[in-house]
């Protein structure tokens, strides 16, 4: 699993590729950030979900959860860490 970067002033976007889900596209995905992080916005294609995010503090992780709506009416819930540090 890849582990995801942000300093924490960045404002930054971050994407997705939600892969093993056969020939089932993406309907919907809602992300949920924990207390620290800000979500100021979201999308989805068919095949990827992005996640805009703000604020954190140096030093920690974070996780972020997505989960997506399939086309088959399925529903998958995946975790991104993310680690938080000045640059």
């Amino acid at each position: 699993m890849s582990v995801l970067l942000k300093s924490p002033g960045d404002n930054i976007d971050f994407s997705m590729t939600w892969s093993n889900i056969g020939a089932a596209t993406l309907s919907s995905v809602t992300h949920t950030v924990p207390s620290g992080l800000t979500k100021v916005s979201e999308s989805n294609t068919t095949t990827t979900s992005t996640v805009r995010v703000s604020g954190a503090t140096h030093g920690m992780t974070y996780t972020i959860v997505g989960t997506a709506t399939l086309s088959t009416g399925r529903t998958l819930v995946r975790t991104f860490p993310l680690r938080v540090f000045n640059h």
